[in-house]
């Protein structure tokens, strides 16, 4: 789902109620382009609460259909995930900055030394890498 529509049809096809708070807190989770805090998605939105901007993450996240990004603590970010995509997150330590990063060198052999080595079976997994941005590192 790597629309608003598409994410909103997909949850209509699966009975879920589809309030107008809930359609203006996904458009704007597409709309921030990256992952956002809960107050930054709440000052997009004119006529949603706080609370249930709140509600509303955690609806889509139990869904599978969002992610909670926390680069740090007390910095949880949300993001929509977007046909079940995989993806890491960089951090800047500097300006707080978080960007989502299509890469992954976590591979099916590291899977399986952890089974191996804890019996432990890796379903998913999350990697924030931190250090500094291009306009950090300018400055």
């Amino acid at each position: 789902m790597s629309t608003p529509s598409e994410l909103l049809a997909t949850l209509s096809q699966r009975g879920q109620r589809l309030t107008r708070a809930r359609r203006s807190v996904i458009d704007a989770l597409f709309a921030a382009g990256g992952p956002v805090t809960v107050r930054e998605l709440h000052a997009t939105l004119t006529a949603v609460d706080l609370v249930t901007v709140y509600r509303t993450l955690a609806w889509l996240v139990e869904l599978g259909v969002a992610r909670e990004v926390t680069a740090a603590r007390g910095a949880e970010r949300f993001e929509p995930v977007p046909g079940n995509e995989h993806a890491h997150h960089l951090h800047c330590d500097r300006c707080g900055r978080v960007t989502t990063a299509a890469v992954c060198g976590v591979d099916a052999a590291v899977y399986a030394r952890i089974l191996r080595d804890y019996g432990f079976a890796v379903t998913d997994h999350t990697l924030t890498f931190h250090g500094r941005c291009a306009e950090c590192r300018g400055n």
